[in-house]
């Protein structure tokens, strides 16, 4: 790609997800509780659904990678997406967050863990598609982590938005009923997912028209296999990422119940999670900075051993909601921190990939970063429903101190020990920068083209 993006285009690009993340934290953050509380489907059950569903959803990813591998429509190859499947997508998440209350407790776990799938199948789909530009807009490795800290920025953006309003949306537009304030506000965000999308696909159409032009080849589905199993910094930094997301899942999946049972204020989880994406979008911006001075690794070794150092201490100090909320803001800070070089560092990644390979399919190994974030959802969601079990958890019980201890349990040392094997994990990873412009130039001796 000649034409380097202007400051405007990758900001117009960035926060085009905002929509996508208001309609995603959503459910990532309340869908348990929804289920539970909301849908009155046991605990148990509720951790049987999410882990099944998100099974499904994670084996959906390279699916999705693969079919706008194999497709051109007109347009643009990863453009088109951003059209077509939004609409679909915002009917599925509407009907995710119903309540089927005419329906056995049995039938509407069917309902809902089928829906769940389907809707997943179709954010996969406009994901795979936005980030597989990423390394095409970001062809430079300057531009390449300006894209990505933006993102982060704009998603950090979209958590503070969805900590200062979703509950009291719920609560407002409920007027009492939960499933109602569920309902409407899932709609506002879902339709703000479209707008953001078509938004992404406009300032995006010179890109993905040069980009038509490049890619006659269409990789094969050995290549595709090729492509994942021969690349062993994918499968590596794979490895990293589902070990962090398990853990920071989990933090964001039991916040509701924390401040439900132990600190005994719900109005505390708008405070929640408005700092810690606070901390969240500080961190990204601290990070970007930091990433312009030393390497990419090095930035998210720091940004995971400020998280794991975090969980460990909320152990201590979780009965002062106070301290917990200001903890989990600093660890999120280091989330930040490491998210500011993420996609930078799966762009490096497509780029060894094509070098391995011959081939080009960075849509699929861009889809592929989304496959890390679905199994940590799918393992958080299931850890959170079964821990919750384990504990004896009834939706409604009176708090009691057996209750609030291990519900702290469960929301700090259990994580903190699945972060620890991220931080171990990502010391076998080596490709670096000065691995990159190697690559690039060998390929372009490869092409004829000379530097």
């Amino acid at each position: 790609m000649a034409n380097r993006p202007k400051s405007s285009t990758i900001n117009l690009f960035s926060i085009g997800e905002t929509g996508f993340q208001l309609m995603m934290y959503l459910a990532v953050n309340y869908y348990a509780y929804f289920l539970t509380d909301v849908a009155a489907i046991g605990a148990a059950t509720a951790g049987t659904i999410l882990l099944f569903a998100r099974i499904g959803d994670a084996f959906s990813v390279p699916v999705a990678g693969a079919i706008i591998e194999k497709t051109n429509l007109k347009w643009g190859k990863y453009r088109s997406w951003l059209l077509v499947v939004p609409p679909i997508t915002a009917t599925f998440f509407i009907l995710m967050f119903t309540n089927f209350s005419s329906l056995s407790t049995a039938a509407k776990a069917i309902t809902l863990g089928s829906i769940y799938v389907c809707a997943h199948f179709f954010v996969n789909l406009a994901w795979s598609a936005h980030t597989a530009l990423i390394p095409v807009l970001g062809f430079h490795q300057e531009d390449r982590v300006t894209i990505s800290s933006r993102r982060q920025q704009f998603v950090s953006a979209a958590q503070i938005l969805l900590g200062l309003i979703a509950m009291p949306m719920i609560i407002a537009l409920g007027g009492g009923n939960e499933a109602k304030g569920f309902f409407l506000t899932i709609i506002i965000f879902a339709l703000l997912q479209v707008f953001g999308y078509r938004l992404m696909a406009r300032v995006v159409k010179p890109w993905a028209i040069d980009l038509q032009t490049e890619v006659k080849q269409t990789a094969t589905l050995r290549d595709m296999l090729k492509q994942v199993f021969s690349n062993k910094y994918l499968m590596i930094f794979f490895m990293v990422e589902v070990f962090i997301l398990t853990a920071r899942y989990m933090i964001l999946g039991l916040a509701v119940y924390y401040f439900k049972y132990v600190a005994q204020n719900m109005l505390l989880v708008s405070a929640f999670f408005t700092t810690v994406s606070f901390g969240l979008l500080i961190g990204s911006f601290v990070g970007e900075a930091a990433a312009r001075k030393v390497s990419k690794k090095k930035v998210y070794i720091v940004g995971l051993s400020i998280e794991i150092i975090c969980f460990a201490l909320i152990w201590v100090v979780a009965e002062n909601p106070m301290a917990y909320i200001g903890l989990n803001a600093v660890a999120t800070f280091g989330t930040g921190f490491a998210n500011a070089v993420m996609y930078a560092m799966y762009a490096d990644i497509s780029e060894y990939s094509e070098w391995k390979t011959g081939k080009n399919a960075k849509g699929l190994i861009m889809a592929l970063s989304a496959l890390p974030i679905k199994i940590g959802v799918a393992l958080s969601g299931a850890v959170i429903g079964f821990s919750l079990a384990a504990i004896g958890y009834v939706a409604g019980a009176a708090p009691t101190p057996e209750l609030t201890r291990s519900i702290i349990l469960i929301a700090s040392m259990v994580p903190g020990v699945i972060a620890a094997f991220a931080l171990i994990g990502v010391l076998f990873y080596r490709l670096d920068e000065k691995k990159i412009v190697e690559i690039r130039q060998d390929m372009q001796k490869r092409s004829g083209i000379v530097a």
